[in-house]
């Protein structure tokens, strides 16, 4: 299981290493540089630093000295590749014949001669004698013909030795300090980029993809970000919002839908009457009727169909109602098995006359919070829906209550045909039927089913529906129940 790497994590440590590993390099790469100076200071084969030192290189530069005269005079000879060899180390030269200097480099003073001059007094060649810093190294040297003698003197100071080599080793220490610094800041940018800034680029732009495509209309993109990190909350919360515009550009299509439905519904629905009132009014004005029995016939037509628009315009109002969530109830204790049995006196005509009839009324005695006339229009659409699409069909109604007792179940089931599964899910929306041709003899405004659910749901309630094994429908109302006495106006009085 790997460790949450988070943006802040990883800036922490970003910045950790861009201090600390510039000044680590950097120091390491200095005391590397110091140690090399202080190897230089002290003569750890890159210096003169002792008088054992400076005496073996002034032997070697006598030598030479012997070698460049051979057989000819010293004044006569010429120094230059000796001089160059010796400045490189510091020291200085100077050939005296006879008490006469004959050459000297430039680093010669009238000090180191008298000191050559004290050292040749003392008749030992070769000799080193030391004044100060300064060093003096002197040996006599034969000349061609064995019959005359010169001495050759080199001149020292050991902290001038050492001064050429420690300055160019000090900028060369300096050049080396600037030059690992700054590969060391690059290094560490580079890494921090990539460790970081590329990361943050990264995340950004799939929430930047994200945007662009919201933003032209594809709801149904989502990031999906899966790494555990501060963007984290933000791509997750960007998914639920998409979701969200989408489930709402869902339900709003669909309510586009049912609008344009319901208008269309609501038209052919009244186009029928109305083309009947017309058609009926118009034969009262041609004296069509000619004899009072056909037009009171005539009349009673128009006044029926004038009262099924009335129904229609009723239940529309009451659908529009619901749905708004302002239609005016107030729930009270009604006990719902003595309000049920009502329901069914007044009704048993209307079913009776549609061959329907009661094979089984079980209501258990139970009080339920609900509003009478709400409560009555839902179970009138339920059973009138039976015998419209179910004539002749046995119904069977029963009350019971769940197992915690909160809940009153009201059960309204038929033997009839029942519904297709596929259309089982829509019998509560608006103008659905089974009958997509909708001249079905059955009738019905469309508006029954969906008002019954929408009754039940403004009352704290339910109401669904099943196929009943081997044929039938079976609706549910669920209702609140409550344990408070119910009013007299919902046990002994019928409502209007």
């Amino acid at each position: 299981m790997t460790s949450r790497q988070t943006i802040r994590h990883r800036l922490l440590v970003s910045n950790v290493i861009m201090v600390v590993v510039p000044v680590v390099v950097t120091a390491l790469v200095g005391v590397a540089c110091l140690v090399v100076m202080l190897n230089t200071a002290s003569h750890k084969g890159l210096g003169l630093d002792s008088e054992s030192d400076f005496y073996w290189a002034a032997t070697t530069a006598a030598e030479l000295v012997e070698n460049t005269v051979g057989d000819t005079l010293p004044a006569s000879a010429s120094f230059d590749g000796v001089t160059s060899l010796l400045q490189g180390q510091g020291l200085d030269l100077a050939v005296i014949e006879d008490g006469r200097t004959v050459f000297s480099t430039s680093g010669v003073t009238g000090a180191d001669l008298s000191l050559a001059l004290a050292a040749s007094a003392t008749g030992e060649s070769p000799i080193t004698m030391r004044s100060g810093e300064r060093m003096a190294f002197l040996k006599e040297e034969a000349s061609g013909d064995d019959t005359a003698s010169y001495h050759v003197a080199v001149f020292g100071s050991l902290t001038e030795v050492a001064d050429g080599t420690i300055k160019h080793m000090a900028a060369a220490s300096a050049f080396i300090l600037a030059l690992t610094a700054a590969v060391s800041v690059l290094l560490v940018n580079r890494f921090c980029h990539r460790y970081v800034f590329d990361r943050i680029e990264w995340s950004l732009g799939h929430l930047e993809e994200g945007v662009r495509q919201l933003s032209a209309g594809n709801l149904s993109y989502r990031i999906r970000y899966e790494r555990d990190d501060e963007f984290r909350p933000i791509a997750d919360s960007f998914d639920r919002m998409a979701a969200q515009l989408q489930a709402s550009e869902e339900r709003q299509q669909r309510d586009q839908r049912s609008r344009q439905e319901l208008i269309a519904c609501i038209s052919h629905d009244l186009r029928s009457p109305l083309t009947s009132i017309r058609g009926y009014a118009e034969g009262l004005m041609d004296g069509i009727t000619t004899t009072p029995q056909m037009r009171e016939r005539y009349a009673t037509r128009i006044a029926a169909k004038a009262e099924e628009m009335d129904g229609l315009v009723s239940e529309l109002f009451t659908f529009s109602k619901l749905d708004l969530g302002d239609f005016p109830h107030e729930e009270h204790p009604v006990r719902v098995d003595t309000f049920l049995q009502g329901v069914l006196s007044d009704l048993a005509p209307e079913l009776e006359r549609t061959g329907n009839t009661f094979s089984q009324v079980d209501l258990t005695p139970a009080t339920v919070l609900a509003d009478e006339r709400l409560l009555r229009q839902a179970l009138s659409n339920v059973l009138l829906n039976v015998s419209r699409h179910a004539p002749g069909a046995a119904v069977l109604v029963r009350t019971d209550t769940t197992t915690k007792g909160s809940r009153v179940r009201v059960v309204i089931a038929d033997n009839g045909p029942g519904v297709p599964a596929e259309a089982l899910g829509r019998i509560f929306d608006v103008f659905y039927r089974t009958d997509p041709s909708r001249t079905a003899a059955s009738g019905g405004s469309g508006l029954g089913l969906a008002i019954v659910q929408r009754a039940m749901r403004a009352m704290g309630g339910d109401a669904t529906a099943e196929n009943v094994v081997p044929h039938g429908l079976r609706i549910t109302l669920t209702l609140r129940a409550t344990d408070a006495p119910a009013m007299r106006s919902g046990t002994e009085e019928a409502p209007a």
